[in-house]
């Protein structure tokens, strides 16, 4: 009978349903104030278009830069000691721990390195993704995507580490498609890059530019032809952008604190619940 019961636990244990996203953001230790941060860069920023849309397949939210680049160029020797660099090591794991608990069945985030460094300084991107609107992406650029064997599900971690160690071509077109670029853009800026690099020369360029709560430029933008007219692509991005900016903005004084600083795991937690304009 002392056994049965124990088997019964052991299976109890077994089957018990992992943590919900609710009970990750409330449990013991979840660093709130990390949390807030990094949610108010995003909503207020671009990656707005992938967390409460999908207008964006994936956003940056913030770079970190830390002296964890190798040394030994040739690779013979390990890249760093780790106990000289604990404090850099746990500071990206408490950054990690936040990024885990933020997630949902469709959104993800992750911290991925540049390839390239510099004076001993690693650059890490801190992203949020979301899944079904890569998914859609990736076939609809499969002879893209395809000639790595990516398919509609591939995990988005695979994707972004892959095409930031392609060459030059593939890594700028891969990008484009990943953070939401019309195709025509896309073409312009891996052409012009190509340009350039050839002939020496810079190709003049205009850029077209979705505003953002923060209302500076630089930041959902991109390249086209000097003296190109917007199309109806560009008009219906645009026009999609500000319907969810213009929702932004209606709520995001609901959230604010005393200080102004903004309660944006609550807005997060409330808006994750609703469905937003496709």
């Amino acid at each position: 009978m002392k056994h049965i019961l124990r088997l019964l636990l052991l299976l109890s244990v077994a089957c018990s349903s992992p943590p919900t996203a609710s009970e990750r953001l409330s449990g013991t230790g979840f660093d709130r104030k990390l949390a807030d941060s990094l949610l108010t860069l995003a909503f207020d920023h671009e990656a707005l278009y992938t967390l409460l849309a999908d207008i964006k397949p994936m956003s940056s939210i913030c770079n970190l830069s830390m002296p964890l680049a190798r040394q030994d160029s040739s690779g013979v020797n390990d890249a760093i000691a780790p106990e000289q660099k604990r404090a850099y090591l746990q500071q990206i794991e408490r950054y990690q721990k936040v990024l885990e608990a933020l997630e949902t069945d469709d959104i993800g985030f992750m911290i991925s390195p540049f390839k390239q460094d510099h004076e001993g300084k690693r650059t890490l991107q801190i992203t949020a993704y979301r899944r079904s609107r890569l998914n859609r992406m990736v076939g609809e650029y499969q002879s893209f995507f395809g000639q790595w064997g990516f398919v509609s599900g591939t995990h988005p971690e695979i994707l972004i580490h892959t095409i930031e160690y392609e060459a030059k071509g593939e890594r700028f077109r891969g990008y484009g498609y990943l953070f939401g670029y019309p195709r025509h853009a896309v073409d312009f800026f891996v052409q012009a890059a190509l340009s350039e690099e050839r002939t020496g020369e810079f190709v003049k360029r205009d850029f077209f530019s979705i505003p953002v709560f923060v209302n500076r430029p630089g930041h959902f933008v991109y390249a086209v032809p000097k003296g190109y007219q917007p199309t109806e692509t560009d008009s219906a991005v645009y026009r999609r952008a500000v319907q969810v900016l213009d929702h932004y903005k209606s709520i995001r004084p609901e959230y604010l604190r005393a200080d102004s600083s903004l309660r944006a795991l609550d807005l997060w937690r409330q808006e994750q619940r609703k469905r937003f304009p496709r």
